[in-house]
């Protein structure tokens, strides 16, 4: 699915036949260690996650007011979602392992299986 917004996410996620629970990663962009250079490459270090039902957030201006409430900097929020079944939202265990996943796999700079935007709600793409 192309996304062009964060809300344009959060209408695709309440579409779906079953309730989905929002995983969301907030990652700070940060130098690779290694020898300097003129541009050195830039890693996503997550820095905290959290997990919301769909009717929790409204805009990415909201999300990012209550992001801000932490006191930790960011510069990416990456996006995932978990389904539920027979019409119940993924238990507690089940979404605590899914967002450990995701962290394993921003950790592994696997980006491009989340959306991505950055700050003011600019989407994100990686490859």
């Amino acid at each position: 699915m192309d996304l062009d917004s964060f809300e344009g996410l959060l209408v695709a996620a309440a579409m779906q036949d079953q309730p989905q629970r929002l995983l969301l990663a907030f990652a700070a962009s940060e130098a690779e260690p290694g020898p300097t250079a003129a541009a050195p490459r830039q890693t996503l270090v997550p820095v905290m996650c959290v997990a919301k039902q769909v009717g929790e957030l409204d805009t990415f201006a909201n999300l990012e007011a209550e992001a801000g409430k932490m006191g930790v900097h960011w510069d990416v929020v990456l996006v995932s979602t978990l389904g539920g079944a027979g019409g119940l939202l993924p238990d507690s265990g089940r979404t605590d392992a899914a967002l450990e996943k995701m962290i394993g796999y921003i950790q592994a700079g696997e980006m491009a299986r989340f959306a991505a935007f950055g700050r003011g709600g600019a989407v994100l793409r990686y490859a």
